[in-house]
């Protein structure tokens, strides 16, 4: 409850775009393979490999199964049922709820290639950063503390 409490305290004030050094493709599948709603997963076994481009790139892969999910650094030597071509940093605001995946992929920052059953299901099978809704709402309490009426009632910037 109190990890919670912080956490959304830091989402509202402290959270911002993550630097550079911070964007660790590694770190951040671990912290997905926590975050599988594994109950939402197709019956069969499901291998995304991530093709990652920026300060480090790389390929690495998830295998999801309903009883277990695996974070591989080196082909797991399965058939791929769908690619994750991104960069890490736009895929890092996505996880931690800056951006939303749908907004990230019309970007082009976020290319999921695949049948339209693991596309569509892609973003299903994650609970996303814990964090995610309270960062979200903080971005939107932002937004509009800085769009304020004008005593004409229309809408001017905020300074």
């Amino acid at each position: 409850m109190i990890i919670d409490a912080l956490g959304k305290w830091g989402a509202r004030w402290a959270f911002g775009d993550p630097r550079p050094s911070e964007l660790d493709p590694v770190v951040l599948l671990w912290w997905m393979k926590r975050r599988v709603h594994r109950e939402r997963l197709p019956a069969r076994r499901v291998v995304i490999q991530f093709d990652f481009r920026g300060e480090r790139t790389g390929s690495y892969w998830l295998v999801l199964e309903r009883t277990d999910v695996s974070v591989c650094l080196q082909d797991p030597r399965f058939e791929i049922d769908l690619r994750v071509a991104a960069d890490v940093d736009a895929f890092y605001r996505v996880w931690l709820g800056r951006n939303s995946l749908a907004e990230t992929r019309r970007r082009g920052a976020v290319r999921l290639e695949g049948s339209p059953t693991m596309v569509r299901g892609f973003a299903e099978w994650f609970a996303w950063s814990p964090m995610a809704g309270a960062v979200r709402a903080a971005l939107a309490r932002r937004a509009t503390a800085r769009v304020k009426p004008s005593r004409s009632g229309a809408l001017s910037a905020a300074s």
